[in-house]
């Protein structure tokens, strides 16, 4: 809505005349007001003129504001600032949002810029609350921020500042909250900050801070919440921070830190430690660093309010022997020992009732559950993976729990009916097991909150039963490496959500299954290593299947007729690499658990470099097209170098023939290109020389002629990426270009790999014939001898290997002058 206000007169301070103009009509908003068309159904653009009496003064002013976002968040701010005025019990009466200001809160604000040394900021000396967290602003906290010394609350979070964070807060001593994470500040961590009596919050994570941490520290007492995970800090952990009295939440996560795990004077040995003074402590995160020794229950045993410990990667050890079995946690919620030598269930878990996430995978933990495991009722996700376990016996209420890890270990057995059927259960991932059966205990899935069903790596045979009726949120579904046979089941074309498809490495015998072209969101498709067969294309429904996908894998199955052109032209996701540039990041999701997120990372195996490689992280910028080892035939079509933004291309060992296309040369982020074993003719064409990211070359074992192009990037492929085509020439191949060789006739790859050259391959029978007369009576004198005495032995091998070599070109051309 456009307001067009007038006032044409002020007398006294009031207003005698006051007229508002509304314009309505959205043609007249975008032309004569200038609103943009993306916000004409949410937008105020407000323009104001103001008179005098006289008519010889007149002032105008406009404000504007595009999209609702806005009043929400000024909405949110508003009741922030209400709730903190009933908790503090002030005065009630009207507030407007002068006041909200006032205290500093412009959170959300779309704030750009830095933040200028001179600014009028800083003048503000009375200023309590200054809250600019979640903009836009850059450069770094300049040193006049110790002019604002009554200031409570200092929020500068979800910025993009950056340099040193200035050690100038000494003179803020009534500072109860400073808040600095998710920005990009580097070097040492602000000594200042730790003599600050009154701080209780303090967040500086998820930054690039480095060095230890002040060695003494004389302020903090009333130090709550202590969150510096996601730096590089190094050093042991400092001794005082076992003098944080009201402490109950410590993050040091994901840094550096190194030594044994000290808190005092007093290393954890079992004995009297630092760890006792942390009573209140709630929440303790030292995961991903690189501590060692070994800890246990009983060294955490005062911490009687503990909610969650997460110890994982940290380098620590988790010693069963350094458990009492009088220790408890009752209030325990989230335990991670994930990686910390652990060689058993530990014992104190038990009587850990309201435990709800556990995490205790790459273990050394063996054999079955305990039965008192079964006991763990309100447990919700359980990563176990990579162990040795061997059964599901006494697995805990499988109908409460929602995320079930046990990938890379030794089960056995038929996959559970309960687990099938579950209502809960969000993601199961049982890969690279010895689990067997087909899936006739798993009659449907009936469980519309699915999302990763990741069986791959068993011995699961049968068909895939059509059981994929309620699969709305399933996003990844990974059966490769079984014994699956029959159809791919239509029902998946309910899976609306899903991403990852993966039945590569299985017996499934079936056409290319055209209607997957029904999930639009597909990313991943690998139907590698199984007896699909006949054309790829036709029968289409839509303009653009496949727009999302970014790795597509069938190869080694009998795939034949023409490359599919009509796929290609849908693989949108593939071009236009500028678009892609910003979806930097791994191919991840999570999913939210009240206080906690559970996090999965899709991962596939591909074959690069003729070996296959196994991605448990993949790039959302990665993409791939595998085609080889089927029976393809004809030409390579042109409109595969609109893919621009693909990185590997195999389409190698089919029957494709007629010229590498030019095109290719657009192909601009190509890192691997696989063309060998074809019937490819004509020249390489020089155009790909400007391929500079390509890294790998395979151009063997085809009929390609004349000189290979010359680059800093063509230089560094060896001779095997060109072998097998006798008529090309040039570096890095022996052959010069303009040597005059007689014409080869094509031969097939069967005969190619026949013919690969020998001991013998350069000699000709002119160069045998000349030596023949003179050598015959003193060659039988000196080979009568060595076969007498069989010495040497390497000699004899020799002339064996030249014996085969000649017998073996002599029926050759015997048969060729036969053919003649």
């Amino acid at each position: 809505m456009r307001h067009c206000s007038e006032v044409k007169h002020l007398n006294s301070g009031l207003l005698m005349e006051f007229q508002v103009q509304l314009i309505r009509d959205p043609v007249q908003q975008v032309e004569m007001v200038g609103v943009p068309e993306e916000y004409l159904l949410g937008h105020a653009f407000h323009m104001y003129h103001l008179t005098s009496p006289d008519g010889t003064v007149s002032f105008e002013f406009q404000h504007n504001v595009c999209g609702r976002s806005i009043y929400a968040e000024g909405t949110v701010d508003a009741i922030l600032f209400l709730a903190k005025k009933v908790k503090l019990k002030e005065e009630k009466r009207i507030y407007d949002m002068i006041d909200v200001l006032r205290e500093g809160n412009m959170r959300c604000s779309r704030l750009e810029g830095t933040i200028h040394p001179n600014s009028s900021l800083f003048h503000l000396r009375h200023l309590q609350t200054l809250q600019l967290f979640h903009n836009n602003l850059r450069g770094p906290i300049p040193e006049s921020i110790r002019n604002l010394s009554q200031i409570i609350h200092l929020d500068l979070s979800d910025n993009n500042l950056e340099s040193e964070i200035p050690d100038a807060f000494s003179n803020l001593q009534n500072l109860t909250h400073l808040r600095l994470d998710n920005n990009t500040f580097t070097g040492r961590f602000p000594s200042s900050l730790v003599n600050l009596t009154k701080l209780e919050v303090l967040r500086l994570g998820y930054n690039s801070l480095s060095g230890p941490l002040p060695f003494t520290a004389n302020g903090l007492q009333n130090l709550e919440d202590l969150f510096l995970s996601h730096n590089l800090l190094n050093g042991s952990i400092p001794s005082w921070m076992n003098s944080l009295p009201s402490l109950f939440y410590l993050r040091l996560d994901n840094n550096l830190f190194s030594g044994s795990l000290s808190l005092g004077q007093n290393k954890l040995n079992g004995e009297k430690t630092g760890a006792q003074m942390f009573s209140k402590l709630q929440f303790l995160d030292l995961s991903f660093n690189n501590l060692s020794g070994e800890v246990g229950a009983e060294m955490f045993s005062s911490m009687k309010n503990l909610y969650s410990l997460d110890l994982s990667h940290s380098g620590l050890s988790w010693s069963i022997n350094k458990d009492n079995t009088n220790t408890t946690f009752p209030l325990l919620y989230y335990l991670g020992l994930g990686s910390c030598r652990v060689k058993d269930f530990p014992d104190f878990l038990l009587y850990s009732e309201g435990l709800s996430f556990l995490d205790l995978s790459e273990n050394e933990i063996q054999g079955q559950f305990p039965k008192w495991f079964g006991g763990l009722s309100g447990l919700q996700s359980l990563n176990l993976s990579h162990n040795n376990l061997t059964s599901l016996d006494h697995l805990p209420n499988r109908e409460r729990i929602m995320v079930l890890d046990l990938q890379s270990n030794s089960l056995t057995g038929p996959l559970p009916s309960s687990l099938c059927s579950s209502n809960y259960i969000r993601i199961l991932d049982l890969s690279y097991n010895n689990m067997s059966g087909d899936f006739s205990n798993c009659s449907s899935i009936s469980n519309c909150a699915l999302i990763v069903l990741d069986l791959r790596g068993n011995n699961f045979h049968g068909p895939i039963p059509n059981i994929f009726s309620q699969c709305d949120w399933l996003r990844h579904i990974g059966l490769s490496e079984n014994q699956l046979e029959g159809p791919i089941p239509r029902s998946l074309v309910n899976c609306t959500s899903l991403q990852v498809l993966d039945l590569g490495n299985n017996k499934i015998h079936s056409t290319f299954p055209i209607w997957l072209e029904a999930l639009q969101e597909l990313e991943i498709l690998i139907l590698k290593s199984n007896r699909f067969y006949g054309p790829i294309g036709g029968g289409f429904r839509t303009k653009s299947p496949f727009p999302n996908l970014r790795i597509f894998d069938v190869s080694g199955n009998s795939f034949s007729g023409s490359l599919p052109t009509e796929v290609l032209k849908g693989f949108t996701a593939m071009m236009n690499m500028d678009a892609h540039k910003s979806r930097l990041g791994y191919m991840e999701g999570e999913d939210d658990f009240g206080n906690y997120r559970a996090n999965y990372r899709f991962s596939v195996t591909l074959v690069m470099k003729n070996q296959e490689i196994e991605f448990t992280r993949i790039l959302k910028i990665f993409t791939t097209f595998d085609l080889s080892r089927n029976k393809f035939e004809g030409e390579i079509p042109k409109f595969i170098g609109n893919l621009n933004s693909l990185r590997l291309l195999n389409l190698s060992r089919n029957n494709l023939s007629g010229h590498i296309p030019v095109e290719m040369k657009n192909m601009s982020a190509l890192e691997a290109l696989d063309l060998s074993f074809n019937q490819l003719t004509g020249k390489i064409p020089v155009e790909l020389a400007i391929l500079t990211f390509l890294a790998v070359l395979n151009l063997s074992h085809n009929h390609l002629v004349g000189p290979i192009p010359r680059s800093n990037q063509f230089n560094t492929f060896p001779n095997d990426s060109y072998f097998g085509n006798s008529e090309l020439c040039g570096f890095p191949l022996s052959k010069e270009c303009g040597q005059r060789k007689s014409a080869s006739v094509p031969v097939s790859p069967f005969e190619q790999e026949k013919e690969e050259p020998g001991f013998l391959s350069e000699m000709t029978w002119q160069s045998v014939v000349i030596g023949y007369g003179c050598g015959l009576t003193f060659g039988f004198a000196i080979m009568y001898l060595i076969y007498r005495i069989q010495r040497p032995r390497w000699f004899i091998d020799l002339l064996e290997t030249i014996n085969h070599e000649m017998i073996y070109r002599i029926q050759r051309g015997r048969k060729r002058r036969g053919n003649n």
